[in-house]
């Protein structure tokens, strides 16, 4: 990066990830894990590469606890590590759970010290060393954070961590607890607690006012070698520093390492949204659904000559797939690409003349499906022969808090029926399309999500991927409604295995 000539930092050659998706991820608000749900979570990021896994705090409940003895007894390849106050019956209870990690903590703020605690600043120095004493007694690395760092005096905060270090704590975090540092002002503070003691720095980044990453970044600019963060960027209020935009910004803006599998990122992204009910925002960086997809005519054709031209990264790194995307900004080079691959010549007034047609539909508020722009390509074309893939018919009934979701469905020129059951409409609808298309191909579901907006002219759309024989197939469809939009998208993805099936067949 050429900028990289104008930054002054002290940049560690790699830096740690420290993951609290299972602790102050799961603070979100109205965000629950079963226990099983916790464990399967952690052996995900662990497989991602996350160097320290902060699996939960003992005193929650005993839910919480058997949770954390399941990780702990795993075999994890990350450390993994539990919160605790700086209280003995907390380090006490954390020692039952059989962690490689404690991260004690004590606010330091005046803020809190008045408002939360009712302490002096002697007392809460008094019982922070203490406490690391204890909790190193227990034979664990001891990270210790000075809450509200930030909003904390700094000769004070730097006479506690100091005091933290000849206790023994191993490493220091600097937690910014409501988000109200700004990224030159944790540059500096944290160049300052580097100054001041010798053992490693996190920070711990919250984003009330949207700088958690900024926040991070900076602070490993000025030397901290570890970084708290969370998947998907979930946490408290407005959530955590991202633990993908961290990671991927420190790999490929900054040349700073960290372990993450960068490929296994998006599918650990899908199952934190799943598991949580926290639905990623579209436009949201590295694994939002619209993070490499392309609609502008003049960006499209860009990417058509290099993908350099407007991706920074391609996205099979973070195990993506480029997708181009039809609308009123479409132009003509990136119509012509996507008809190409369904078997149409390059006819440019033909083309021009399904362009109009898209635009048009844009122009009215509608979106425009891949089926419609197909629909259209077959009609300027004259191809009412061609073996195409659509939805038909689509029924839904409710009996006894059971959903029965039937469709008909054209797949690939045969036409195919299939019912299933579900605890939600979608559920039997997902059921119901698979089983239809199943009549024709094998196929297994790998991944589904629905976008539902409920305001006028706004339709539904669904995105699943199905696997055969090894294959991964994207689909996506629109719909009136999520039933219909998974039902399309389901036969979006049958037809374009079969369409490649055929196609290696043919060649």
């Amino acid at each position: 990066m050429a900028w990289r000539r104008l930054l002054e930092s002290a940049l560690p050659s790699r830096a740690v990830m420290f993951d609290t998706t299972l602790r102050d991820g799961e603070q979100t608000a109205g965000a629950a894990l079963r226990p099983d749900d916790k464990v399967r979570l952690a052996e995900a990021l662990a497989d991602l590469g996350v160097d320290v896994i902060e699996a939960g705090f003992p005193p929650v409940s005993s839910g919480e606890s058997t949770a954390i003895k399941e990780i702990t007894a795993a075999g994890l390849s990350s450390k993994v590590c539990v919160l605790s106050r700086c209280e003995k019956s907390d380090i006490d209870a954390a020692a039952k759970v059989n962690p490689q990690w404690i991260h004690v903590f004590i606010a330091t703020s005046d803020i809190h010290l008045k408002h939360k605690l009712r302490m002096t600043r002697e007392q809460v120095l008094e019982k922070a060393v203490s406490s690391v004493e204890y909790a190193k007694s227990y034979g664990f690395t001891v990270h210790f954070s000075a809450e509200d760092a930030t909003r904390t005096e700094v000769p004070y905060l730097l006479q506690v961590f100091q005091a933290v270090e000849k206790a023994g704590a191993d490493s220091l975090d600097i937690p910014d607890t409501v988000g109200t540092i700004i990224p030159t002002a944790m540059k500096r503070l944290v160049a300052t607690v580097k100054n001041s003691v010798k053992i490693p720095v996190a920070v711990h980044c919250h984003d009330d006012f949207g700088l958690a990453v900024a926040n991070s970044l900076a602070g490993v600019e000025a030397g901290a070698e570890i970084v708290h963060a969370t998947i998907n960027g979930i946490g408290e209020r407005a959530g955590n520093a991202s633990l993908e935009e961290v990671a991927a910004s420190l790999k490929f803006l900054y040349g700073v390492e960290t372990n993450i599998r960068f490929e296994k990122i998006f599918r650990v992204s899908r199952l934190v949204e799943r598991l949580m009910g926290i639905t990623v925002p579209k436009n949201k960086a590295i694994v939002g659904d619209n993070a490499f997809a392309h609609e502008s005519g003049i960006h499209v054709h860009g990417i058509l000559g290099s993908p350099t031209t407007y991706e920074p990264v391609m996205p099979e790194v973070f195990g993506r797939r480029r997708r181009i995307v039809f609308g009123k900004h479409s132009g003509i080079h990136g119509l012509e690409a996507f008809l190409r691959e369904y078997g149409y010549s390059v006819d440019r007034d033909k083309i021009s003349s399904i362009l109009r047609s898209v635009k048009e539909v844009a122009d009215g508020g509608g979106k425009v499906s891949e089926e419609l722009v197909l629909s259209l390509a077959d009609e300027v074309y004259g191809r009412t022969g061609r073996q195409r893939s659509y939805v038909k018919n689509v029924y839904l009934m409710l009996s006894n808090d059971r959903f029965t979701a039937g469709c008909e469905l054209m797949v690939a020129g045969e036409f195919v029926k299939g019912e299933g059951l579900g605890s939600s409409a979608v559920e039997a609808a997902l059921s119901a399309a698979l089983n239809a298309v199943r009549k024709v191909v094998d196929v297994q579901i790998v991944d589904m999500k629905v976008h539902a907006p409920y305001f006028v002219n706004h339709a539904a759309e669904a995105e699943v991927v199905i696997s055969a024989a090894g294959e991964e197939l994207v689909g996506r469809g629109l719909g009136q409604d999520p039933v219909h939009a998974v039902v399309s998208a389901v036969a979006s993805a049958a037809h374009q295995l079969l369409f490649s099936q055929r196609r290696l067949e043919a060649g």
